[in-house]
């Protein structure tokens, strides 16, 4: 069932599987390894400097494009990408001078020493123009988590919030998890019934599907980080399928991850996506680079 609908819907990604602190090439929060000469990035209206929140070394992916089309996206094979983005209270990265203003893609042939945010560095979840706020904890940084990267497989063509007897949907959600499966060499955990949340907790997986059922039909809500370059990104409120109807590549999403550091939140536990046109990409133009974020 939906097999047709899947092949022509199939989008290749790397997604990162979050493997804790330990050093890696690819990485969530931490201190960027910015070469000298490169300053920290600021808001562009407000002057003070963005959070860090990624960095990817592009020696350290599989081999791009990741399927044999002709104008399929291909990532540099050298280089890293740093990315940037004011953790305002509000997460509008539209507003206060639009995303460009707000977010920032750092392209550079080579590394330097890990460099600390700047002393000016408002806290995350700061209010617009303030430093901080009383319900501000004080950071200015995340929790470092090192990535690992696998090639899975994503659908286009599926409803933010797709109705529980939707089959299309499914037969995505099935497909992906699959993939991944094969990706990290284990079958994905399946937890059932009235117990499952304390079983959920007990087990603490760092992916798994939940089970339940609603007005008689069965439903699995898939449990997992999407930290992903390329592909088709989560569509929560229609702007990753938007994006690939327009032709707009997926650079880098970020999930909301509480296991990377307590506020690596984003909207109502949504996710921030980088977008990159593909005449950017293909020249190297990471600089036109935006971040978007939503939540559910």
């Amino acid at each position: 069932m939906h097999q047709k609908e899947l092949k022509k819907a199939r989008a290749p990604a790397i997604w990162f599987r979050r493997y804790g602190g330990k050093a890696s090439a690819n990485k969530l929060g931490g201190f960027p390894t910015l070469p000298p000469g490169i300053e920290w990035p600021g808001q562009l209206q407000s002057g003070t400097p963005l959070h860090f929140l990624a960095q990817i070394d592009l020696s350290h992916l599989p081999p791009t494009p990741l399927e044999r089309a002709r104008k399929a996206p291909a990532l540099p094979k050298t280089g890293h990408l740093f990315f940037f983005a004011d953790m305002v209270e509000e997460m509008l990265w539209g507003e206060n001078g639009g995303a460009l203003a707000t977010t920032r893609v750092i392209f550079a042939d080579h590394t330097g020493p890990e460099r600390s945010p700047p002393d000016d560095t408002p806290h995350m979840g700061h209010p617009f123009g303030e430093m901080s706020s009383k319900y501000t904890k004080g950071h200015t940084s995340f929790t470092q988590a090192a990535l690992e990267p696998h090639v899975i497989e994503t659908f286009g063509g599926v409803a933010s919030f797709p109705d529980p007897a939707d089959t299309y949907a499914a037969a995505a959600q099935a497909a992906m998890v699959a993939s991944i499966e094969r990706a990290i060499g284990a079958p994905i955990p399946v937890f059932r019934g009235p117990d499952s949340w304390a079983a959920i907790k007990a087990e603490n997986p760092r992916e798994y599907l939940q089970e339940y059922s609603f007005q008689g039909v069965v439903r699995r809500e898939f449990h997992c980080p999407r930290h992903q370059m390329l592909g088709v990104g989560k569509n929560i409120q229609g702007t990753a399928e938007d994006a690939r109807t327009g032709g707009t590549i997926l650079l880098l999403q970020i999930d909301s991850d509480r296991a990377v550091h307590e506020e690596f939140i984003f909207c109502d536990m949504g996710a921030a996506q980088f977008w990159i046109e593909a005449a950017d990409l293909a020249a190297g133009r990471f600089y036109n680079a935006w971040g978007t974020t939503e939540g559910g």
